[in-house]
């Protein structure tokens, strides 16, 4: 796993986002700032989760978030 975070912005603008697990984060297309903003928290989220709980602990992240978007 990477020591540090890293962030990747990749264009034309192709939305989407994946982190490979390796501490590098794409962030493909044309987002407003916001939208930026949040997926920059929420992969670092994930990746903190990963180093403290495990790679299985972060992947239940997204389900957490689901759960609180359809209540």
């Amino acid at each position: 796993m990477a020591r540090s975070l890293q962030f990747v912005f990749q264009f034309p603008p192709v939305h989407g986002v994946f982190d490979t697990g390796y501490g590098i984060v794409y962030i493909f297309g044309e987002m407003y700032e916001t939208e930026i903003e949040d997926i920059i928290s929420h992969e670092t989220l994930h990746y903190v989760v990963q180093k403290i709980a495990g790679k299985r602990a972060s992947l239940k992240l997204d389900r957490v978030y689901e759960k609180i978007l359809s209540d």
